[in-house]
């Protein structure tokens, strides 16, 4: 989708009422994960505006959202092999008591 013209795209909406924004007009309008937008209806249908950032202090909460992404990226995923494994061990532990 060019950034510049009128064209639409259909979006799903999802069970909790969410659609995805195409990274076009996220990276266009400067939108971020966690910015918050104001929705408005208006005659055309709804609206969306990305809310300008304050340089308030945050809730404890967005202050932290994401703190331990870097840490979470460096741990090792399980994968199928390590649970059949851990269960193999456990069922042969079980069956000798």
């Amino acid at each position: 989708m060019s950034t510049n013209s009128k064209e639409s795209i259909k979006m799903k909406v999802f069970p909790k009422g969410q659609i995805v924004i195409p990274v076009a007009l996220r990276k266009k309008y400067n939108i971020e994960i966690g910015d918050q937008l104001d929705v408005t209806s208006s005659k055309n249908g709804i609206l969306l505006k990305r809310v300008p950032k304050q340089n308030k202090k945050n809730s404890l909460t967005e202050q932290l959202f994401g703190v331990f992404g870097d840490y979470a990226d460096q741990i090792s995923k399980i994968t199928k092999k390590d649970i059949n494994r851990a269960t193999e061990t456990e069922f042969i532990k079980g069956w000798s008591k």
